[in-house]
């Protein structure tokens, strides 16, 4: 096919999910002759756009974000798009995970050795979890972008989404393109499309436009559920190039009083490390406070010389915040403060989660089935089935569930997969002078991600309960019942094991999560 055959398909954002889903369209056959997919994000240079001699190295593509997990379920995802090689160059396999408490008698603040709670780890030479890889966030971005342009993608970057417009059909017909949606960007430039699907993270533009409908009097009103909920909790995690003992791949968490530290180890022995603490207020979303954040964060990287990003928070409370975990105790840096001291990137943000149950522009029909959890939600009044959402857009979770990075690789596969078998309904080789129309793309794709959802959030949820430790039951649940209880081994070691998983196990049950299987795959012949 002709290049101006091929549906626009506008993909705001270029990080995890939009450049996933990018690659999806393009590794498949079919879909990469009829689908023309473009990438715009709001970051001026964006990891990937230019790679010197195809070596992508923490230098060469700068620092974007910390690092992510990426558990078995999203690592065979990229491996099928035939990324196995170049994402082993750079994935840490995690082998061991070790959970500390604080000794019984003594402060409580972190600065005593700490006693190990529970150690898991599997026999040598398999992976935990069957695959539980540490990644920094720059260089697997920096890898996804870098294979959508050697794949015939188009990614532009410095373009930050500023309104969207769904296009009336015959303005659309009278260019022969049929576009039905069009971006405009803050720089006054826009470009029209087929499909717009928002890969633009928490504070997602693109949600923002589906939450917003006309009044009577034609004036813009926002539903404010287009916003993610805070959860009274913040972290702040950075980049380590410390010295460290301990040169096993190993994730460490040690609990504290409303709050808990970690580690994690990645390639050529770094570490991402975080704090969590509760309670706290959330950000302020102030001009002045936006130009204090900025402000703070130039300080603060000129006096630690790092990238300091302080998330909407001040100086003087962030700088608070580091020092008071400056003598936390770790098990192979010494200190918390020789993790500090050794960043290049520290991130200071306030903890959001929501599921969103309207994922798309489309009307559910009161007799269709519908995801129970819609409710009474019947979507969006004269849904045009052209926007959809993925990633953080589609849902924020807090980072206890340790599958935001997972979960997006799913959302691009199963939205793929469902374009392949739901395609457009007036979509032919030579297109008509209607619009197309998603719906039932958008809808089957709901139908599959809302339940997984709820599911990883309720997760989340408990894992911050647990890890925070804000009342002393949770307190002793996290650093003493734990303690008590045997290893959980996943259901493939208890099958080589030659027996069934105990009560204890099945609590811990990873197969709804991390066996499920995604595939962009033809489920009819006459789709």
């Amino acid at each position: 096919m002709e290049e101006h055959e091929r549906a626009t398909v506008i993909i705001i954002g270029g990080a995890i999910a939009g450049t996933v889903f990018a690659l999806q369209l393009l590794s498949h056959p079919t879909l990469r002759s009829k689908y023309r997919p473009i990438i715009f994000d709001s970051a001026p240079n964006l990891p990937g756009l230019r790679i010197s001699n195809n070596v992508i190295s923490s230098d060469s593509v700068g620092q974007s974000g910390a690092a992510v997990a990426l558990t078995k379920q999203a690592i065979r995802l990229l491996q099928r798009l035939e990324l196995g090689s170049e994402l082993e160059a750079i994935a840490q396999d995690t082998e061991v995970i070790e959970i500390y408490r604080q000794p019984l008698l003594g402060l409580q603040d972190g600065s005593q050795s700490g006693v190990r709670v529970m150690e898991m780890s599997e026999p040598s030479g398999e992976s935990l979890f069957g695959g539980f890889w540490a990644i920094e966030r720059g260089l697997l971005q920096a890898l996804l972008v870098k294979n959508v342009l050697a794949r015939g993608g188009e990614v532009i970057a410095n373009k930050k989404l500023q309104q969207i417009v769904e296009l009336d059909t015959l303005e659309s017909a009278e260019k022969n393109r049929n576009e039905s949606v069009k971006a405009l960007f803050s720089d006054g430039t826009s470009y029209c499309g087929h499909l717009l699907v928002g890969a633009d993270g928490a504070w997602s533009t693109v949600r923002r436009h589906l939450y917003t409908t006309k009044s009577a009097v034609g004036e813009n009103v926002v539903d404010e559920g287009w916003k993610p909920d805070f959860q009274d909790l913040q972290i702040v995690y950075g980049l380590s190039k410390a010295d460290t003992t301990d040169t096993r791949p190993i994730m460490y968490s040690m609990g504290l009083v409303g709050g808990g530290v970690g580690s994690w180890s990645l390639k050529n022995n770094r570490q991402m490390w975080h704090i969590y603490e509760a309670p706290c207020i959330a950000p302020p979303n102030t001009t002045q406070s936006r130009a204090l954040s900025f402000e703070a964060d130039k300080m603060l990287g000129e006096k630690w010389n790092a990238q300091v990003i302080t998330g909407g928070y001040d100086q003087t409370s962030t700088e608070a915040l580091l020092d008071k975990h400056r003598a936390v105790w770790h098990p192979s840096a010494g200190t918390f403060g020789n993790l500090f001291d050794a960043s290049e990137t520290i991130v200071r943000v306030g903890l959001w989660q929501k599921v969103f149950t309207r994922l798309g522009n489309v009307r559910w029909d009161p007799k269709e089935k519908r995801p129970k959890e819609c409710g009474k939600n019947m979507g969006v009044a004269g849904g045009r089935g052209n926007i959809v959402l993925i990633g953080d857009a589609a849902k924020v979770l807090m980072p206890t569930a340790g599958q935001g990075a997972a979960f997006a690789i799913e959302d691009a596969t199963v939205l793929v997969d469902s374009i392949l078998n739901n395609p457009p309904s007036s979509f032919s080789t030579s297109f008509s002078t209607s619009s197309l129309d998603f719906s039932e793309a958008i809808k089957d794709y709901t139908r599959q991600r809302l339940p997984r959802y709820i599911k990883i959030s309720k997760f989340a949820l408990v894992g911050a309960r647990l890890g925070i430790g804000r009342t002393w039951p949770e307190r002793f649940l996290r650093d003493w019942v734990l303690g008590w209880l045997p290893q959980p081994r996943s259901t493939v070691q208890a099958q080589k094991e030659g027996r069934k998983k105990t009560w204890w196990e099945r609590m811990f049950d990873d197969e709804w999560l991390m066996e499920a299987e995604f595939e962009v795959k033809l489920r009819r012949e006459d789709r």
